[in-house]
């Protein structure tokens, strides 16, 4: 049976400051199109949902700074085009006339009646009443509100302006606003569903050794997971779990320097390991850059020259060597390259600006012209449109197993509920993927010999331990080549 109706999601043509307003275009087969504005309700407020251009691709947010992280911005997106449907298809049941206010009403209807409730019950109009009702004032109402230590009532004491900050998370946000940088809110998802699993909530007077303790071991027994229900859970690996201390305490010193709302540091007792074995939460260390595998330069080099007979992998292959030849951008300053970005200066050399988003660094780079021209004259006018990044590694990996690069590499899998970690062998192009443009780069460069800390201004590393990493990788190409850099006769200069 054919369907009564199509939907899309779709940006407004005209954008303000923050973007252009996102909206599910519905497309019925009998001609009628309207547009449903995607909002999400933030403290019970309607805030629209707007994102900027070079930010949009098919459907989906690749970049840019919201309310709440990308992610969530994409799953908010497909709640609401959901939610679309489930209205339409509702008012076709019905037989109620398909209109754009019917639409809004039903998509959101869970939304605003949770607001309306919400306001019934901060004014205890559902609550306090002659007849009795629970309470009998609003008064009382709001003192037993106040007065309850029960979480459940913490959203309505917010609404109701008598919310007191106490408990670890109730700080976290002046934490990652004032102290620490945007990356350290990693644990809070963590933090949050242990305290809905375990009760185990933390004061902030009371963080501690102990509460660490219990933490830690509790998401290392038990894993993650992303879906909402907490089901197909998966376990946390040794590094993540260790930037997860890192990240609390750093928490930790905001809580005892900056707020001095505790008086010791006894958090800092905690450690992940511990001599005794038995007592240990981490078993076995892990290793610096285990995983941070590159290409060869003949493996690079061939992949370079190699024709494709499908034209989206020779796309996505070019796409690949200019990732890697603009200094080994990470992919999320890559997608945000443009035409703007590019300067040519006397010489005709291309040089290349951008900010990183990791860092908040600008960045400006002399283009390889070897690797880059080639590719730069072959798109005048660039990319159509980048694929999305799942849809890049999936189409990177296919291209390189057409062109052949079967490599065998040695993965090793630390996870940190695991007695030693666990190694298997997986060929080239089963894993390639386009964090592997940065590790090309300082591979490659190694390999021929360049010193550190030029490697490093190209490709923006603070830290040169990666650098050292494929220095040894290659430990026994640099010794061939330094055999054959030797002395010549110079009779006169």
């Amino acid at each position: 049976m054919a369907r009564l109706f199509t939907t899309s999601r779709w940006l407004r043509s005209h954008g303000g400051k923050n973007g252009h307003q996102v909206f599910i275009r519905v497309r019925m087969h009998n001609g009628f199109v309207t547009e449903i504005p995607v909002y999400d309700y933030v403290n019970y407020t309607k805030l629209p949902i707007c994102v900027k251009k070079e930010h949009w691709n098919k459907g989906h947010v690749m970049g840019g700074k919201y309310h709440i992280p990308t992610h969530e911005v994409n799953l908010l997106l497909a709640k609401v085009e959901r939610n679309v449907r489930d209205s339409v298809n509702e008012l076709t049941e019905k037989n109620i006339q398909i209109k754009r206010d019917n639409i809004i009403r039903l998509t959101y209807i869970n939304e605003e009646n949770a607001k309306e409730n919400e306001r019934k019950i901060a004014s205890g109009e559902i609550i306090v009443n002659e007849d009795g009702g629970a309470f009998a004032s609003h008064e009382e109402f709001v003192e037993f509100i106040e007065q309850s230590d029960d979480p459940k009532f913490d959203t309505l004491k917010k609404s109701m302006g008598i919310y007191k900050k106490e408990y670890i998370l109730d700080f976290w946000d002046d934490f990652i606003k004032d102290c620490a940088p945007n990356s350290y809110t990693a644990p809070r998802h963590a933090i949050e569903e242990y305290i809905n699993n375990s009760g185990d909530n933390c004061k902030a007077i009371d963080f501690s050794a102990q509460w660490l303790e219990r933490f830690f071991k509790h998401i290392i027994e038990n894993g993650f997971s992303f879906r909402k229900d907490g089901k197909e859970r998966k376990p946390y690996t040794i590094t993540t779990v260790a930037k997860y201390h890192k990240h609390l305490t750093a928490f930790g010193d905001f809580l005892f320097e900056d707020l001095k709302l505790i008086n010791n540091q006894d958090y800092r007792r905690f450690n992940l390991k511990k001599k005794a074995k038995k007592k240990s939460l981490i078993k076995y260390n892990p290793e610096p850059y285990i995983n941070t595998h590159a290409l060869y330069k003949k493996e690079f080099d061939w992949f370079y020259s190699f024709i494709f007979e499908n034209k989206q992998l020779g796309v996505v292959r070019d796409m690949f060597i200019l990732q890697v030849w603009l200094g080994g951008l990470r992919q999320s300053d890559f997608y945000g390259i443009s035409d703007i970005n590019f300067h040519r200066d006397s010489t005709g050399n291309y040089k290349v600006w951008f900010e990183q988003k990791k860092t908040d660094d600008d960045v400006l780079n002399i283009v390889n012209q070897n690797y880059l021209i080639p590719i730069l004259e072959k798109y005048p006018n660039g990319f159509n449109e980048f694929p999305a990044v799942n849809e890049y590694n999936k189409l990177l990996k296919t291209s390189a197993e057409k062109a052949g690069l079967k490599r065998e590499l040695k993965f090793r899998r630390e996870f940190a509920k695991d007695k030693e970690a666990t190694i298997e062998w997986h060929p080239i192009y089963k894993k390639i993927c386009n964090k592997w443009a940065r590790n090309c780069a300082v591979s490659i460069l190694a390999e021929l010999g360049y010193p550190d800390d030029r490697i490093s201004k190209f490709t923006g590393h603070r830290d040169l331990e990666m650098i050292k990493h494929y220095k040894q990788i290659h430990q026994k190409e640099i010794n061939t080549m330094m055999e054959e850099v030797r002395p010549e006769q110079v009779k006169e200069l």
